[in-house]
């Protein structure tokens, strides 16, 4: 519902929207209703009349210039009748409902992420028809751009919907904060849990870290480990030693070190690692792996992680970086990223071994 790759990796074909306001094209959302994908949600339904659909459109389909050109109404309409993701919000005052709806659409330029957010009002009775309260729309072309609204969305949608946008998601720990941070931003834990919302993440928020060590190991190593640790240096002061602890539990965990002292710079520097992190993209590991040569019995490769998935790392083939660090066979602590070089090479790796030194994941393969 919120992560940004799952949108990505499934992109719309661009519809042709209604041509100056075409009633035909217009009549198919008369009465729509839009169904959410969380339990006791009502769904939101559009008006019947055709001036009240032909007034949403026109409110929200003018381009905020002319630069956007024809696909910024292609791109609207499509999220509007074809959405890929559904959001119910907290409504506003003197609005019954609000929800949003989002999509992914492939235009002229690439692809582009349109959403568009709808306030109606109920009629006293209830065969009253519902009145569009109001309407914004925004269309986004730039990766970082899209997971801002995401994260606008997530901190706006109903707390069971946020609740089910990461149930079953990855875990991720945030390391630092304190009751400063709350005083200067009350909202500074959601804020975090929206960005690794986006990502695919489930946020874990330890405050003043270095005052449970002890507990935080021990958190770390209950289940599986964390997809990614993020440490917020200027808050975490006595809790260095946890990287060194998680780097031991998982050898393709990700350590995502902030240093800003300020939490909304933090912040900005999480959205852009955990972007580099988990966006892949565009050619698919299958081209990749269609032209090259599989390697010989008893070669060695040498690739860094540039996407993951749970279906594995989306690795590319890197030089030896030198730094001779490379430790023991990582495989079991590894697995996606065996499954990434497999995936890559059409052949599982004998032995797979991780460079201590490099800042990022840089593997060597023995096959």
């Amino acid at each position: 519902m919120f992560e940004l790759s799952a949108l990505l990796a499934a992109p719309a074909r661009a519809l042709q929207p209604p041509a100056d306001g075409d009633p035909s094209l217009l009549a198919g959302l008369r009465g729509r209703e839009f169904r959410f994908p969380v339990s006791a949600v009502p769904a939101a339904r559009l008006p019947r009349d055709t001036q009240s659909v032909a007034n949403l459109w026109k409110s929200v389909s003018a381009p905020e210039s002319d630069s956007w050109g024809p696909w910024w109404q292609s791109s609207l309409w499509t999220a509007l009748t074809t959405p890929a993701a559904r959001i119910p919000l907290v409504a506003s005052d003197c609005c019954g409902q609000e929800f949003a709806v989002v999509a992914v659409v492939e235009s002229e330029v690439g692809q582009v992420m349109a959403v568009i957010r709808i306030g109606v009002t109920q009629g006293s009775s209830k065969y009253a028809q519902p009145a569009v309260h109001h309407a914004s729309a925004v269309v986004e072309a730039d990766p970082v751009l899209m997971a801002i609204r995401l994260e606008e969305l997530f901190l706006d949608a109903l707390p069971q919907v946020r609740s089910a946008g990461v149930r079953g998601a990855r875990r991720a720990v945030w390391l630092g904060g304190d009751t400063a941070v709350s005083a200067a931003d009350p909202a500074w834990r959601s804020r975090i849990e929206a960005v690794c919302a986006v990502a695919g993440l489930r946020a874990e928020i330890v405050e003043e870290p270095g005052r449970r060590v002890r507990s935080i190991r021990a958190g770390l190593a209950a289940g599986a480990p964390p997809e990614c640790l993020l440490m917020w240096q200027p808050r975490s002061r006595g809790a260095e030693s946890l990287a060194d602890f998680y780097q031991e539990l998982t050898a393709e965990g990700e350590i995502i070190t902030l240093a800003e002292p300020a939490f909304h710079d933090a912040l900005a520097g999480a959205r852009l690692a955990l972007a580099e992190l988990c966006l892949i993209g565009s050619g698919s590991v299958s081209d990749g792996r269609a032209a090259r040569i599989p390697p010989a019995a008893g070669e060695e490769r040498f690739y860094i992680k540039v996407g993951g998935s749970r279906a594995g790392d989306v690795l590319v083939a890197v030089p030896n970086c030198g730094h001779g660090q490379w430790g023991s066979d990582a495989r079991r602590k590894a697995p996606r990223a065996v499954m990434g070089v497999e995936m890559l090479e059409g052949i599982r790796p004998r032995a797979l071994f991780r460079c201590a030194r490099c800042t990022k994941h840089r593997w060597r393969a023995r096959f």
